[in-house]
């Protein structure tokens, strides 16, 4: 019975281990800009911004992200820019992209619910359940990488404290009972910590960038129109099927959509 709990628990151990990894590699990418060049076109891109130039900074932003950089502030940048060219699908899409690595700042959250409120049809469309907020509070507060990193230190603090508590005799309730306490955070953790890999590993949401789209009962451009799609909407894909793609509105409403109308976040 001990040892099938232990080879439960390393188990566990080694699958956090190889996300953790691979969070760890692709750290690198997503919030540092690595050379002297890249520092340039950011920096002249915000100058462009402040000039009004949106469509040259625009440009830059754009190039840099073609170079394979993740950066919040590359992409908050880039989310304001088209925000003042009144493209608000792509605004959206940008400051969707930048709060998924900054959770916690203000000013990206602050401008993405003010570009939200400007879409059609919008009310309701981030409303969640009471019940999911309190379990998932973390994805609030914490990136991905973040509730990674967190969920290991957690679970090795249990895995140290555990072998402590057999090794010395002496100390085995102190040693017992602080591997409960970190047991009790594990529990508290985790299922942010699965939700949030679900939700960037798995879960498909994109973001409407034309002014409107049709929705339909199947995937065929002649079948009946079941509801319209706006730009800015987020929504999830369930499923694809060549180059229609069967997507979820907020409201659980469900329908085929072709892929030229949405980007993914």
């Amino acid at each position: 019975m001990v040892r099938s709990s232990w080879n439960l628990i390393f188990r566990f151990g080694a699958i956090i281990f190889l996300v953790l990894a691979v969070c760890i590699a692709s750290a690198p990418a997503q919030e540092t800009i690595g050379t002297q060049e890249y520092n340039t076109v950011f920096f002249r891109a915000n100058d462009l911004y402040r000039e009004e130039k949106y469509d040259a900074a625009i440009q830059d932003y754009e190039r840099l992200i073609n170079a394979g950089l993740r950066s919040a502030n590359i992409f908050y940048n880039l989310g304001n820019a088209y925000l003042r060219m009144d493209d608000k699908g792509k605004a959206i899409l940008y400051y969707e992209r930048a709060l998924r690595l900054r959770p916690r700042d203000a000013d990206i959250r602050s401008n993405l619910d003010f570009a939200r409120t400007l879409v059609e049809g919008s009310a309701g469309q981030n409303s969640e359940r009471w019940y999911k907020w309190v379990l998932l509070f973390l994805r609030s507060f914490l990136s991905t990488n973040e509730m990674t990193f967190l969920t290991s230190i957690l679970y090795f603090a249990i895995v140290i404290f555990l072998t402590l508590s057999v090794t010395f005799k002496a100390q085995r309730k102190l040693f017992y009972y602080s591997a409960i306490v970190f047991c009790a955070l594990f529990a508290v953790v985790l299922p942010s910590f699965i939700s949030g890999i679900y939700q960037s590993e798995f879960q498909k949401k994109a973001v409407i960038i034309v002014k409107e789209t049709d929705v339909r009962f199947e995937p065929n451009d002649d079948a009946t129109v079941h509801f319209k799609l706006r730009e800015g909407s987020v929504i999830q894909i369930t499923r694809s099927q060549g180059d229609w793609h069967q997507v979820r509105r907020y409201d659980g409403k469900m329908g085929w959509l072709r892929g030229d109308a949405f980007v993914i976040i």
